[in-house]
């Protein structure tokens, strides 16, 4: 069945998902001093596909056998979705979360690239100019030249590609098929791709952190089914613009976990993003009506 088009659900269920996001990212950060990037990955995998299971054993009959037909975007969703996740977990492990959270505002612009190409969507002249101011402002908060660029932004980039990447996915998958089946598939194709990296350095973690890496988890898990649940109720360019949510939520789970504000460069590079990405929610919304 086709997924119902609804502007206004799909960017609630993006409000929730960058909450969630933003508080496993936190949660990432603070344990990433005792446990490696792809073990936590690792377990983000295993606890999402864990708890997703009741939701499984309740999808209609059949929903399994058809979702054959689509296994290769299914794995491509799943793999891209890895890449993305591991090069975020990097990038919170060296950056405040908060400006990880800025330069992954680039998401909803890569996607604008990617839906002209993969879905021949139409961008126009309007929609360019909004992915140039975009960028500018990931520069400003980069600031190559001035500041030394670090790794930890260039995998913030890498993986708002790759998760603008994974939903283009989605919104092929979702006009089919179960958001429940997507966001599982995706949780049990990452778990052996950050099983291979995360056993060579395999490090048993203390039993105070279990609670944080359960939470964790969950966190990561309910933000990938109401990520789906929005991309599955509107355009993937529109729900995308509504990102800039993630920055409020980090700065929140910044100042209680750790601390920190952001710097005046982060908060203007961000501001320039969001006008860029609101710019194409105006735009979509009035095309819609």
């Amino acid at each position: 069945m086709e997924a119902k088009q609804s502007v206004m659900a799909g960017v609630a269920f993006m409000i929730l998902c960058t909450g969630f996001q933003a508080a496993a990212s936190g949660i990432v950060r603070l344990l990433s001093s005792d446990i490696g990037v792809f073990q936590l990955l690792l377990f983000h995998g295993l606890i999402g596909s864990t708890l997703m299971l009741p939701y499984i054993a309740k999808l209609p009959s059949g929903t399994i056998i058809r979702a054959r037909v689509h296994l290769g975007k299914y794995f491509l969703r799943g793999f891209l979705s890895f890449i993305g996740m591991a090069a975020s977990f990097y990038a919170y492990s060296i950056m405040d979360i908060a400006n990880v959270q800025a330069l992954l505002f680039t998401t909803p612009l890569f996607t604008i690239l990617l839906a002209s190409i993969m879905l021949k969507e139409f961008v126009g002249k309007r929609g360019w100019i909004a992915c140039l101011i975009g960028f500018t402002g990931a520069l400003i908060i980069v600031r190559p030249g001035f500041v030394e660029l670090n790794l930890g932004a260039i995998g913030a980039l890498a993986a708002a590609l790759s998760f603008a990447a994974a939903n283009i996915i989605i919104r092929r998958l979702s006009a089919t098929e179960n958001p429940v089946l997507i966001t599982v598939a995706a949780n049990v194709t990452i778990v052996p791709f950050a099983a291979v990296f995360a056993v060579p350095d395999w490090v048993n973690p203390p039993v105070s952190d279990l609670p944080l890496i359960f939470l964790m988890g969950v966190c990561f898990m309910l933000a990938q089914i109401f990520l789906t649940m929005s991309i599955g109720a509107a355009d993937a360019r529109v729900v995308q613009s509504v990102n800039f949510l993630r920055l409020p939520w980090a700065v929140l789970f910044g100042w209680i976990m750790f601390r920190e504000l952001p710097d005046f460069w982060t908060y203007a590079g961000a501001v320039v993003i969001f006008i860029a990405a609101y710019d194409v929610l105006m735009r979509e919304r009035r095309r819609s009506k």
